[in-house]
């Protein structure tokens, strides 16, 4: 968050700290002028932040690990629409974790064995 840089007007000048340090103090009756352009960019920042903390404590919750869409529809070599209709069917249920969505290593395993046992 260091990037986020900005100028306080203390009594007789103005300072120069990174956001977070003033986030931090908390005591701080601050004024902020910020472009909309840098505002959006702050806010991305903080929901990657959050969206990554709740997937990790997402993961220790129930001690699962998961696969990402991608990789599922790379793993099972079928479209995203096939995968819709597939969380639609309850055969392979997404898991979502902010904005990701993310799909269970045991479930997936689970279709891959029984795709071999078929061969």
């Amino acid at each position: 968050m260091g990037h986020w840089r900005i100028s306080l007007q203390t009594a007789h000048n103005y300072i120069t700290m990174d956001l977070q340090s003033v986030l931090e103090n908390g005591n701080a009756s601050v004024t902020i002028q910020i472009t909309a352009k840098d505002l959006k960019e702050f806010a991305d920042y903080l929901l990657t932040i959050a969206t990554r903390q709740a997937h990790e404590m997402q993961v220790a919750a129930d001690g699962e690990s998961y696969y990402t869409k991608a990789e599922v529809l790379a793993l099972f070599n079928i479209c995203p629409t096939t995968l819709w209709h597939w969380g639609n069917a309850h055969f392979l249920q997404p898991v979502k974790v902010g904005r990701k969505v993310l799909y269970r290593k045991k479930d997936v395993q689970r279709i891959l064995k029984t795709r071999e046992d078929r061969v």
